[in-house]
């Protein structure tokens, strides 16, 4: 676990510079293989928001989150909608949850404050177990699970997201992303699981609702941003950023503004 103090800010896709691509597309490089370059910047370009993480004593960016923001009209109901494309940090900073806190303290207070009238949902689409466990770590209520059928509304919506960022990729009816890219997939460190874990409940769950894992397939996972679906842990991680007040071991609420072009320190 690492135990180098790290920042978070966020800022507007667009004004990613270009090194700042270049390093975030190394960093995504440590992961997977064949996803061109260019498409990434292209894609950055198009972004409403980046999470970064940077170590604080060497100002390096370390890490990042890539997040679209949506209103959208499925099944004759409006919803909001986020969905993340990209979740990396580098594996010598691995142990800090900073990067995933920012993004969730963000998410929830865009939810719960700024657009409280909609039902909000995020999603992101999960190759590897350790992007699977936010889901149980942080929603009571979520999908995909072994234990729980997803309702008619809530599969409209992940049908939305997948046909909306994912194309002819998308396959509704097992819920995944198979991108079937030639020179695409896992890097060789990607790939590896530690043989002491393969015993763990979360990591067989996981292994059960993306058996094809190892081949890039991605499944897409989906969760309602609400307060009565946070776990324990999601709660205190609101409280401490100031999204909710009232939480043991919170602190007094404080409202993130809207976050201009240049990007604010995350409050988490």
């Amino acid at each position: 676990m690492s135990s180098r103090p790290v920042s978070t800010s966020i800022v507007a896709g667009g004004s990613l510079g270009p090194d700042d691509r270049r390093r975030m597309f190394a960093l995504f490089g440590q992961w997977f293989e064949g996803y061109g370059e260019d498409y990434f910047a292209q894609e950055a370009e198009a972004l409403d928001h980046c999470i970064l993480l940077h170590d604080e004593a060497t100002s390096e960016l370390v890490g990042f989150a890539t997040l679209y923001q949506t209103v959208a009209a499925v099944a004759g109901r409006t919803v909001g909608i986020f969905h993340t494309p990209h979740c990396v940090v580098d594996r010598a900073y691995w142990g800090t949850n900073e990067l995933l806190r920012g993004m969730v303290a963000f998410m929830f207070d865009q939810a719960l404050r700024v657009r409280p009238e909609l039902p909000w949902y995020w999603h992101y689409s999960a190759v590897g177990y350790r992007s699977y466990r936010y889901m149980p770590m942080l929603f009571e209520r979520y999908t995909p699970r072994l234990d729980h059928a997803t309702d008619a509304f809530d599969r409209e919506v992940r049908d939305w997201v997948g046909h909306r960022y994912f194309g002819q990729y998308y396959k509704p009816a097992e819920g995944v992303v198979d991108w079937n890219w030639a020179g695409y997939g896992l890097s060789g460190m990607a790939l590896e699981i530690n043989e002491a874990k393969l015993d763990s409940p979360a990591i067989a769950a996981f292994r059960q609702v993306n058996p094809r894992w190892a081949e890039a397939v991605e499944i897409i996972c989906q969760a309602r941003l609400s307060e009565d679906n946070a776990t324990k842990v999601a709660r205190r991680w609101l409280a401490q950023s100031g999204v909710l007040a009232g939480v043991p071991g919170g602190t007094p609420a404080r409202r993130a503004e809207t976050v201009p072009a240049g990007g604010v320190p995350c409050s988490c």
